[in-house]
């Protein structure tokens, strides 16, 4: 054989090698893409914006770190607006830019129509922020809940009946796939741990006039009410149900966990509970955390915001224990991680869901206007 048809044969080969190793999840180049499914319009906008500016700023420790396994990372995101229809279509595109692992999800609604979209593609999906045992339910092998379950946030909420004395409880949600699940698992949880779910009424998105919930709340003698939906109509919520007498608890879920609540229910806000996933004001180095996301946003980080900054950490640690981007062994890494991040625990359970409670109860001080904690 000539030196000429040898080297042939050894490009050939060589080349063979490549493909067969691209073919195997590996890939060429020096960048890993992770596309975003985030609101960045709509009413849970600032939710969206607040996610993704945390996923840059992981990105982008990690990038001045070196990167991982020899790549950088870079990320882009589409729009589903909180909106189940426009999640298909934002899902579709973040499929047809060929990312390598994807992230995001802060309306449950709108994140499990992209699910089977992902998993069709085989892509990872990190859900930082959507909740609903819907998405448990689903059983989809590559995807996991970083937040903390539905049935935790009831959990925890019990504790706090517990700690009020409270037992005769009023829920309103909104219908959608993240409220209503957080209802029924009230209705559900509720009563076998010894109080009463008097009442469970519907509120619209935007609905300015609830005051016929509001007289069904009195004549019940609630003395709680669970407020499951969005922080946009959960200050409504509450002055409406002030301004109609009522002189009980109100706890919001974690939908609401936001300092627009504060800002917008006013002095009728004091007191207050909220559900919520840890706040960085109250984590381990939050402190330095915030000023660092100040410095690059000019804005204060939001209630997700360590959720989302340890979804890319994760991610990353996982992708080195792996020692590979493949599909199947970063998922199998992610399984067998106890990643300790900012926002806490991050190990999950056989069903992919977080293993460890991270859900606190915080309460407005409408003077200051800022959370307080108030028990974990």
């Amino acid at each position: 054989m000539s030196k000429k048809v040898m080297l042939i044969v050894v490009l050939i080969l060589s080349s063979l090698m490549l493909l067969a190793a691209c073919g195997q999840g590996e890939k060429s180049g020096d960048t890993l893409k992770i596309g975003a499914l985030l609101p960045m319009t709509g009413s849970e906008a600032p939710y969206g914006a607040d996610m993704l500016n945390s996923y840059k700023m992981a990105i982008d420790e990690v990038n001045a770190a070196g990167g991982v396994l020899g790549y950088k990372l870079e990320i882009f995101n589409e729009d589903d607006a909180c909106d189940p229809t426009q999640a298909n279509t934002a899902g579709a595109k973040i499929v047809s830019g060929d990312p390598d692992f994807v992230v995001g999800g802060y309306c449950s609604g709108a994140t499990i129509p992209a699910l089977q979209l992902f998993l069709d593609a085989d892509k990872l999906m990190l859900v930082s922020a959507a909740n609903s045992t819907k998405i448990t339910d689903l059983g989809l092998p590559q995807t996991f809940m970083v937040n903390s379950p539905g049935g935790q946030q009831i959990d925890i909420f019990i504790k706090l009946l517990d700690n009020l004395h409270s037992q005769n409880v009023s829920v309103i949600h909104q219908g959608d796939d993240y409220t209503k699940d957080l209802s029924d698992l009230s209705d559900r949880m509720l009563p076998p741990a010894g109080y009463n779910v008097v009442t469970t009424d519907v509120m619209q998105k935007g609905e300015q006039d609830i005051s016929a919930i509001v007289n069904k709340i009195l004549a019940a003698n609630a003395d709680m009410v669970l407020w499951c939906g969005y922080f946009a109509d959960g200050s409504n919520v509450i002055k409406q149900l002030r301004n109609g007498g009522y002189t009980g608890y109100i706890c919001c879920g974690d939908g609401s966990s936001a300092t627009e609540l504060i800002v917008g229910s006013g002095q009728q806000g004091e007191g207050v509970f909220v559900l919520s996933p840890p706040y960085v004001n109250f984590a381990e180095g939050g402190q330095a955390y915030i000023e660092k996301y100040k410095s690059s946003y000019n804005a204060d980080p939001g209630p997700y915001s360590t959720l989302c900054y340890d979804t890319i950490m994760l991610l990353v640690d996982s992708i080195k224990r792996a020692n590979s981007i493949e599909t199947a062994k970063v998922v199998k890494a992610i399984e067998d991680n106890k990643y300790k991040g900012l926002s806490g625990d991050l190990s999950f359970a056989a069903d992919h869901t977080h293993l460890i409670s991270n859900f606190i109860v915080l309460k407005i001080n409408a003077a200051s206007g800022e959370f307080e904690f108030y028990l974990k």
